[in-house]
């Protein structure tokens, strides 16, 4: 009976360790699947990917040492030689801005240059990498800051296209998203913010419609009207790009907005636009409308112009 009592504690012993280990390999299943990260293009739409990339930048030692970005956005899981093309992307602007170029300089360095050479710190700190949803070309967009008698952000870019040729001396700015259109032209949604004046500062969200021949880029035209009062522009900049810009000062509550639907093909907006500092009218008009996506092209639909007044 000894005999058969120690039979059946062995057999609870050996259950309890392949259970415990069954437990232990389930939960190391669970994490590594909960690890992974979605390949879906929309829900890595404005993923922060700063730490990712810092941790692959420690792959090789000394390339990466003194990495000069501060924040790195995009919509992909970035690779170790974007992280590199990112580099001597911001290399490259920092030797256009010093009109030198020397390799053996480090990026502090270069940093150290920047902040000395201008009244300001130029340097690029924060960068965005956008693929299209076709995966066929890049955008590389750095925003760094430019000071005087009070500071302004400032953008470069750059396209790499799939065959590695780059494109540069662009219009973009903080990309927010990549359209694929129906037929074969991209949209490009951004945002940027700035001082114009230093009695007040402002948002814009912005879209431009671009395609591509012969590896060379084309812009498409936005057509709209941008309000005006007597024969004064507001501060929105019709942009030779064909770029669509509205612009909205910042204490100004009204709902600003600029987002496109797929489903309807439909770009839909809302901003509003104060005169009172340029024109000495105290007064702000709020504007809603709509354009459609049809025959290549965005055809204004409607637009709403509300008055406000304030005090």
């Amino acid at each position: 009976m000894y005999y058969n009592c120690k039979i059946q504690i062995a057999f609870i012993l050996l259950a309890l360790v392949f259970g415990c280990k069954d437990q232990q390999q389930s939960k190391i299943k669970d994490i590594s699947v909960s690890e992974i990260p979605s390949n879906n293009y929309e829900e890595n739409q404005k993923l922060d990917l700063t730490e990712t990339i810092k941790d692959s930048l420690e792959i090789k030692k000394g390339e990466f040492t003194d990495y000069p970005l501060e924040e790195i956005h995009s919509n992909y899981i970035m690779s170790h030689k974007d992280s590199l093309d990112l580099l001597l992307f911001w290399r490259k602007t920092a030797f256009s801005t010093l009109e030198t170029e020397n390799s053996n300089l480090s990026n502090s360095k270069i940093k150290s240059l920047l902040t000395n050479h201008f009244d300001g710190d130029r340097s690029i700190l924060v960068a965005s990498v956008y693929t299209s949803p076709d995966n066929l070309f890049k955008i590389f967009v750095g925003r760094g800051e430019s000071c005087g008698a009070y500071c302004n952000p400032y953008w470069v870019s750059q396209i790499v296209l799939e065959n590695g040729q780059i494109i540069e001396k662009l219009e973009f700015k903080d990309l927010e998203h990549i359209y694929l259109m129906p037929d074969g032209k991209y949209l490009i949604k951004e945002k940027s913010f700035g001082r114009p004046a230093s009695v007040y500062s402002e948002k814009t969200k912005s879209a431009t419609l671009i395609s591509f021949k012969d590896n060379e880029i084309n812009y498409h035209q936005i057509d709209y009207n941008y309000p005006k009062y007597n024969e004064i522009l507001n501060d929105s900049i019709y942009n030779p790009s064909g770029k669509l810009s509205l612009s909205q000062e910042s204490f100004i509550e009204t709902k600003h907005y600029l987002t496109y639907n797929k489903k309807s093909k439909t770009l839909s907006y809302s901003y509003a636009t104060d005169f009172s500092f340029c024109c000495q009218v105290d007064s702000i008009y709020a504007y809603k409308g709509e354009f459609k996506y049809k025959n290549g092209q965005f055809i204004h639909l409607t637009e709403q112009k509300k008055y406000i007044e304030i005090d």
